[in-house]
């Protein structure tokens, strides 16, 4: 092959490369919207189509079966969209890992999507890189929260602490069932990304003594690293003491339930 063929080769690859042509596969094209009708609801972010195909709502979660307030998210859904036509607004993805199709939905000029979540009936997760409205949604869910409404209803704000509401972490057993704020300094901390938990302990070592343990999918809500965030600060945690392996524990799902003392 001579100096020119393989110059020529190069320029049309170049040209190839820069038009998209190059033979690999990209479907950069944007979901259309559709207008579909709704002939079942699963629960309260997952319904079918007409179609048979599955719809989960994108940048939502509400939930699950067995858990406080599923019954009334599956029941709005259901008075929102069952025997309706809706609209179905796609973002980047457009399918998610099991199949269904990843979709906001909006009827009668309302997003559907936000509407659970400013009821209190849904939390705003953020499923990168699906988060086109994650603001409005973020923002609703604050709302929400403000109004104690649904699944917030049980949150408690700094704003009610009581003085003698506030005990010591070594005392936190006697509360078991209580919604208390535990004084306390992170002396230890955990990351288990296999298990999807994070252990601020209390307590070295931390078996039989308070832990505050953030769920994974909670984590996105608290600052980078939170694990070395709060190590080593002396904190106020309010919510629910449970108990756990003969040990009490509160389950944080906001940072705002730890108040980080000066």
């Amino acid at each position: 092959m001579d100096t020119k063929t393989i110059f020529m080769l190069l320029v049309l690859t170049i040209v190839l490369s820069l038009s998209g042509c190059t033979g690999v596969s990209q479907d950069s094209s944007p979901i259309p919207r559709t207008f579909e009708n709704v002939t079942d609801v699963v629960d309260g972010d997952t319904f079918t189509l007409d179609s048979g195909e599955r719809v989960r709502l994108i940048g939502v979660d509400t939930p699950e079966v067995g858990e406080e307030y599923y019954a009334e998210a599956t029941e709005h859904l259901t008075a929102l969209i069952l025997n309706k036509q809706v609209e179905l607004e796609g973002d980047v993805s457009n399918r998610g890992h099991y199949g269904r199709l990843l979709r906001y939905v909006w009827i009668d000029g309302m997003m559907v999507n936000e509407e659970l979540v400013r009821s209190g009936l849904a939390e705003s997760k953020h499923y990168s890189p699906d988060t086109k409205y994650q603001d409005i949604l973020d923002e609703a869910e604050a709302k929400a929260r403000d109004s104690r409404l649904g699944i917030w209803s049980d949150t408690v704000s700094f704003d009610d602490i009581d003085p003698g509401d506030i005990v010591h972490y070594r005392d936190a057993m006697q509360y078991v069932g209580e919604i208390r704020t535990v004084e306390g300094r992170i002396v230890q901390t955990y990351r288990n990304e296999d298990a999807g938990i994070i252990f601020l302990n209390f307590h070295d070592p931390y078996k039989g003594y308070f832990t505050v343990v953030i769920w994974s999918d909670d984590w996105d809500r608290f600052p980078d690293d939170c694990e070395d965030y709060y190590y080593g600060k002396d904190v106020l945690v309010t919510g629910k003491i449970i108990e756990y392996k003969d040990a009490p524990e509160i389950e944080v799902s906001d940072p705002s339930q730890i108040e980080v003392q000066a």
